[in-house]
């Protein structure tokens, strides 16, 4: 085990914390493995089904800009716990719901308690870093792809089995609240360094723009092959209903894989490298999954996607927190304040993509977006 390694696991506040980035993404993994589910439930076109989507990317909306000051006012760990506390609640109203309308709205819950909770996730990493003076970002962003991966897989197989979103879902909710309350005795009482004349209203402007607009690029490709992939390998590959998951638990086993030897290894390549060969990989692995039927072939090209944007959004993250001026947390909702929005909005996108033309259209587009930050990370320069 490398020493970046041994440091994260041996230390009580990196290690809950990089379990608490776990918990969130079960949740995440899970659920989206029940959205082609939900759709044939409620009866959805895939119009329909992104315009549903959408309420996670305005709850999410709501909460980000002020997402510094609600961290200030209340505390960073507080706000932790709490916000992961309330994203548990929100993943068994998804299951009942029975209408656009009903997921519409659970889905804007479950986008405004992932916002918060995300963006205090992200702000305690960057306040341990300086503690300790060690990188440990990338590896939480590991460990949650670990979860995704878990959730993902679990999913599947819950689903292959027969098993009713509304027990699953609740379920897996029930055991993350416990997880959650068990770890926050670490983390509660934790709070950020704040300087006079530090900002706490996070909007991008200058250069936080620009990390924020890679950022909405790489996370609304994340959140795409999140919630599209199963129901790509499903009506386009035509893949094996035991497979349908596999594409999503590829790409963020080899996405955690990245993560988790990301802090070794972005101090040597430096960031800007790392950004451009990893989003450079992220292409080929996009055409291999959009150009090739081959449903092996397709699980292939989403886990060479999820390793080419491992560490991407990390380095994205970091450099938020470190820019002058601003709080840990307030400078990473600046880049998150687009970022997620990316991330949220991508999927209801994709579905208009569907819609209109095809979802291989849709996922053409995720590849655009990806060139995008390649061709933009020979521009930047990262703190």
């Amino acid at each position: 085990m490398s020493s970046h390694l041994r440091f994260f696991f041996a230390t009580r506040e990196s290690l809950h914390l990089g379990l608490i980035f776990t918990c969130n993404s079960l949740l995440f993994g899970n659920w989206i493995t029940r959205i082609p589910d939900m759709k044939d439930t409620i009866g959805l076109t895939d119009g329909e089904l992104g315009l549903a989507l959408l309420g996670a990317p305005i709850g999410a909306m709501c909460i980000m800009p002020i997402s510094g000051w609600v961290i200030a006012r209340f505390d960073l760990g507080r706000t932790l716990v709490i916000s992961g506390l309330a994203h548990v609640i929100s993943l068994p109203l998804l299951a009942l719901s029975d209408s656009f309308w009903g997921l519409a709205i659970a889905l804007f819950f479950f986008g405004f308690s992932n916002a918060i909770m995300d963006i205090s996730m992200n702000a305690t990493a960057a306040v341990i870093e300086r503690k300790h003076k060690r990188a440990i970002m990338s590896t939480c962003h590991g460990m949650w792809s670990l979860g995704g991966m878990a959730g993902a897989a679990v999913g599947s197989i819950v689903a292959g089995l027969g098993t009713s979103t509304l027990p699953h879902l609740g379920l897996v909710g029930g055991i993350v609240f416990v997880m959650i309350l068990l770890l926050s005795d670490t983390l509660y009482h934790m709070k950020e360094s704040r300087n006079a004349g530090d900002k706490v209203f996070a909007w991008p402007r200058g250069p936080l723009l620009m990390l924020a607009f890679m950022a909405f690029c790489i996370l609304l490709s994340e959140g795409a092959i999140a919630d599209w992939s199963a129901v790509y390998m499903r009506d386009v590959v035509l893949a094996d209903a035991y497979l349908v998951g596999m594409a999503y638990a590829g790409f963020s086993m080899l996405m955690a894989i990245g993560r988790l030897t990301g802090d070794s290894i972005i101090p040597g390549l430096g960031k800007k490298s790392v950004v451009f060969y990893g989003s450079l990989l992220s292409v080929i692995g996009l055409c291999v999954a959009i150009f090739f039927e081959s449903q092996d072939l397709v699980i292939v090209g989403f886990s060479i996607t999820g390793l080419g944007y491992s560490c991407i959004v990390p380095v994205l993250f970091i450099s938020g927190a470190n820019q002058p001026g601003y709080t840990a947390g307030t400078g990473i909702a600046a880049v998150t304040t687009l970022g997620y929005a990316g991330f949220l909005v991508g999927p209801p996108l994709i579905g208009l993509l569907a819609e209109a033309y095809s979802l291989t259209v849709g996922m053409s587009f995720v590849l655009f977006c990806t060139l995008m930050v390649t061709l933009l990370s020979l521009t930047i320069k990262f703190r």
